[in-house]
């Protein structure tokens, strides 16, 4: 690069640079097609003169993607050289240039996930989402990177970015937080690996963590960590060996069903919606009129005309049955319906809440009315108990969302 240039983007003189243009009309055409070389706009990212690298950025955009004999484009220098209001400048012209791949395969994103450039890494993500799956040659995202790097601020900020912006996508979660890299390493193999119990901490407390992955060398996190006998690593063992979702596996597998149809199309939803309506319609129906019919007057050849009266003549094992794989269908729609109405219609699921528990209480004294027998009908008191108390452990978990 001629001296005259090279001093111009030094110094951030403008006139100087239309002077040398005036001079020599092809000399960007002329660097442009070198494959590997530092340009202009290069030498004013590392020394921060925004306005000439604005006005770089618009006589010759194609500037902005190359990368020199180090293999690093502008925003990466920029980045690099502690320049953030000239990164920010960068995304203004091409949000793109987030994805750009430099050395090693980096983004500026794995950079600032490696270098505690917290206010930046939000920007990125804000600006660029599917910067997030971005991998370096090792096959590492930013979320690997922080890990690797003990950057706990940065692994914070993206996790919680993670679990808010797919919210609606449990496969998308899953995938990005059990991705391996080259060696077969998780985000949970990095964080065991360097022994850090606060990562470990927010890491396990997401659902989609399958701690039983295992890497190339056959170890799981926990066969990591165990190994690392440097560290006092007591804590972070126990944190591994917790399992804070022990309690919730209903609410999870009802989670599971709401993010599955989440990914629906609407049509479909739709369809479902008829369905299972349907089928909730039917199962109740079958309660109000159970095979067979109802026991008339006398129809029991009982003295005592009015035992069975309004009871099912179904025998006590048939009737239980019945009972059993009515109920079955019944709530398997039910947990299927409030999944779909938590899709299409969540602003007014505390009001669809209790009129499903008022429906489910109308269908077990339904079934006790009807039952052919006292055994029989306490029989079907106990299970309407336990159903109703499972319900209302899902209510209390799933009203703190709404």
């Amino acid at each position: 690069m001629d001296e005259r240039l090279k001093r111009a983007a030094e110094t951030g003189n403008i006139d100087a640079l239309y002077s040398f243009i005036h001079h020599d009309a092809n000399v960007f055409k002329r660097i442009d097609k070198m494959e590997f070389v530092d340009t202009p706009l290069h030498i004013a990212a590392v020394t921060g003169n925004n306005g000439f690298a604005m006005e770089m950025m618009n006589l010759k955009p194609s500037f902005t993607r190359k990368l020199n004999q180090d293999g690093f484009s502008p925003i990466h220098l920029a980045l690099l050289s502690g320049k953030p209001e000239m990164v920010i400048d960068f995304l203004s012209i091409d949000e793109n240039l987030v994805r750009l791949k430099g050395r090693e395969g980096f983004t500026v994103a794995h950079y600032a996930a490696r270098d505690v450039n917290v206010h930046l890494l939000s920007q990125f993500l804000d600006v660029c989402p599917d910067c997030i799956f971005d991998l370096t040659m090792r096959r590492q995202t930013a979320l690997h990177i922080a890990a690797e790097s003990k950057n706990f601020e940065a692994f914070k900020v993206m996790l919680e970015w993670i679990q808010k912006t797919f919210k609606d996508s449990r496969s998308t979660r899953i995938k990005i937080l059990n991705l391996q890299d080259k060696d077969g390493n998780t985000v949970l193999h990095l964080a065991a690996s360097n022994n850090q119990p606060q990562m470990i901490k927010l890491f396990v407390k997401c659902k989609e963590v399958d701690r039983k992955k295992i890497n190339q060398l056959g170890f799981t996190a926990m066969d990591v960590l165990q190994r690392e006998t440097l560290a006092d690593n007591r804590t972070s063992v126990k944190i591994l060996k917790s399992n804070p979702h022990r309690f919730s596996k209903f609410s999870n597998f009802n989670g599971i069903l709401t993010d599955y149809f989440k990914e629906m199309k609407p049509e479909t939803i739709n369809a479902l919606l008829v369905v299972f309506s349907l089928v909730l319609s039917m199962t109740y129906q079958a309660i109000l009129s159970p095979p067979g019919g109802f026991a008339e007057d006398g129809a029991a050849g009982s003295n005592n005309k009015d035992s069975r009266e309004g009871k099912s003549v179904m025998t006590s094992t048939n009737f239980i049955l019945f009972y059993i794989s009515n109920g079955v269908a019944f709530f398997i729609s039910f947990v299927i319906m409030i999944s779909l109405f938590d899709v299409v219609a969540k602003n007014i699921m505390f009001c669809l809440w209790p009129l499903y528990l008022l429906m489910c209480i109308s269908y077990g004294l339904a079934s006790s009315t009807i039952a052919p027998s006292n055994s029989v009908s306490d029989f079907v008191v106990f299970a309407v108990l336990i159903i109703l108390a499972l319900f209302v452990g899902i209510s209390s978990f799933r009203f703190r969302k709404y």
